[in-house]
């Protein structure tokens, strides 16, 4: 392989590929609160894991699919993380993009609140919760704060009721175009859950017209 000509080629190559595995599924052939071996076909990996996986994981020698981010560096050289849903595994990447967060401390973020109450406390902007997270200073939770507010709309379980309605191609329409506007899909999903409980839409172009006449008002404010 020419590649492997260049050694300082190859590690730079693997070192941006996060999307050697996508998931991993085979027996789990140990395991520990943040570390577990599931064994494919023969193969062992070795994985580490959030305590939020772990908790769900079932006893030694049971079937399991665990969603894989790949990680490479020179000090550590390749390791592997597992998450139970894909959900977890989309807010890790989103953690350890943010600057002095890695690895090993984006495990200890999901291993001390569940996805769905740190997505909360990054959309209320509540840098008290976060730090209560052992590792995580107040400063680290308000940078965390400031660059994912925006990023984790969509690991949301916020969304309007109505979505699941007769009604919910016309609000995911109106969603969908306010997006491309530019508007956060948090403030949007708020607006509109608020919006349903009193009137009804026909169209996706009333929503919208109304959600833009909700957000300036309170911007106004």
């Amino acid at each position: 392989m020419q590649l492997m000509r260049w050694p300082w080629l190859y590690a730079n190559l693997i070192k941006r590929d996060y999307n050697m595995y996508s998931y991993l599924e085979g027996e789990i052939a140990a395991k520990s609160p943040l570390l577990m071996t599931l064994d494919c076909n023969g193969i062992g990996y070795e994985i580490n894991i959030p305590l939020s996986t772990f908790d769900q994981l079932q006893d030694i020698g049971k079937k399991t699919r665990l969603y894989i981010h790949y990680s490479f560096n020179d000090l550590d050289g390749a390791r592997l993380f597992g998450f139970y849903t894909e959900q977890e595994k989309k807010l890790f990447r989103l953690l350890i993009s943010v600057s002095k967060i890695g690895p090993k401390l984006g495990l200890a973020i999901l291993s001390g609140l569940p996805v769905k109450d740190l997505v909360s406390a990054i959309q209320s902007e509540n840098s008290g919760l976060i730090s209560t997270i052992p590792g995580i200073g107040k400063k680290t939770a308000e940078r965390l704060i400031i660059e994912l507010k925006d990023k984790v709309a969509d690991l949301s379980d916020e969304t309007p009721e109505v979505y699941s309605s007769s009604a919910a191609d016309i609000f995911k329409e109106a969603e969908s175009a306010l997006v491309t506007l530019g508007y956060k899909q948090f403030e949007i999903r708020k607006v509109i859950a608020g919006l349903v409980k009193n009137e009804a839409y026909s169209s996706s172009e009333e929503v919208v017209k109304a959600v833009i006449k909700s957000l300036y008002r309170k911007r106004k404010i």
